[in-house]
């Protein structure tokens, strides 16, 4: 893993019954995620504050509720919990403050909308 990773236009998700609270980039990051059964190579498709959509090789399975950990270098280590997976696509929800994760991926986040009063 050289850590390169490659920014798409930006891609955000506004259908009322979406239940995400931040808004996902769509983005092309190798990274490694850590389960209970070892290291596996992944590919990070789209990320927010609150987690990430992967794609995982056809041999790995993650139930909902498995603790992971996802290492995207250079940009940290985040401890989650795999949420959903189809095939080899797989939905993780961060365990770190959103404020946390969104400070350590700033590079590649829009930046928050101020707060309306």
């Amino acid at each position: 893993m050289d850590g390169v990773a490659l920014r798409v236009p930006e891609i955000v998700i506004a259908h009322p019954r979406d239940r995400r609270r931040a808004s996902r980039v769509g983005v092309m990051i190798m990274a490694t995620l850590r389960a209970t059964r070892g290291y596996f190579d992944c590919m990070v498709l789209d990320l927010s504050s609150g987690g990430a959509k992967l794609a995982m090789g056809d041999h790995v399975v993650l139930s909902p509720g498995l603790n992971v950990t996802l290492i995207m270098q250079p940009y940290g280590t985040f401890r989650a919990q795999t949420v959903w997976q189809r095939l080899s696509i797989a939905g993780i929800r961060f365990l770190e403050p959103p404020e946390t994760v969104a400070a350590a991926l700033a590079d590649l986040l829009p930046a928050p909308e101020p707060a309306e009063h």
